[in-house]
């Protein structure tokens, strides 16, 4: 919700004031915000003392996770930047339509993200979900390369990657918390976040660096790699769970 907002008054401000006033106007927000928070909010509570809990997660279930996070960040960092470019430049799209590509995406994250998160606290599905909705996020990666020759496309993939790329990451934010031992949940929740941010930093370098040599369907195609690693990489969660190979 908050991203669609800001992606909203982003785009209004730019007309009204420009683009850098955008920008310092979203700065000044985020300041006063951080003031707001600092001041206004309780500090936080000591933890309780607790014995360790039968559902622990594992450090190698943690650092799974995290490098889930870091491919499905790839991934949808890819998507962030660059589908309205991609709207705009490979299907004609005017900067307004194309922008709303991105604001379509949004929307749909928000519903996953309640829809799935809601679903993840039922018996074993926090487990199997980041796995499945990442290789959901696989069939909207396709859909996007599509797009390159049915442009009409472009509008499910949207929903697709919002649906399930951006609500896997919420899904296993509610798996580390979750599962956390005693005193690790900051640092379990702060590594697989860590490693999500890290796949922003890393995405879209990688992904416009291969647009620039080769065009923007194997820049989908390495977007549907990334979500196709990332759910394989978290199939050893959902397997141990019912009972896998790797219970």
């Amino acid at each position: 919700m908050r991203g669609v907002r800001g992606g909203a008054a982003a785009v209004a401000a730019g007309g009204g004031v420009g683009w850098r006033g955008a920008v310092w106007s979203a700065a000044a927000a985020a300041a006063v915000a951080a003031l707001w928070a600092a001041r206004a909010l309780p500090a936080d509570r000591p933890p309780a003392a607790t014995g360790p809990s039968a559902a622990a997660s594992s450090p190698r279930d943690t650092r799974r996770l995290a490098a889930f996070s870091l491919l499905l960040g790839s991934g949808i960092a890819s998507v962030n930047t660059y589908l309205a470019l991609f709207g705009s430049q490979r299907l004609g799209l005017t900067p307004t339509t194309a922008a709303a590509l991105v604001a379509v995406l949004g929307v749909a994250g928000i519903g996953g993200r309640v829809g799935w998160a809601r679903a993840a606290g039922r018996p074993g599905w926090a487990e199997a979900l980041p796995a499945l909705l990442a290789a959901g996020a696989v069939g909207a990666a396709l859909l996007l390369a599509a797009a390159l020759r049915a442009h009409p496309l472009v509008w499910p993939a949207a929903v697709a990657v919002g649906s399930f790329a951006v609500s896997a990451n919420a899904v296993s934010m509610v798996l580390v918390l979750r599962n956390a031992a005693p005193g690790r949940a900051g640092k379990d929740s702060a590594l697989v976040s860590a490693g999500f941010f890290a796949g922003f930093a890393v995405g879209p370098p990688l992904f416009g660096a291969l647009v620039s040599a080769t065009g923007y369907g194997p820049g989908w195609l390495l977007v549907a790699a990334e979500f196709a690693t990332a759910s394989a990489i978290a199939v050893p969660l959902m397997l141990r769970r019912t009972g896998g190979p790797d219970a």
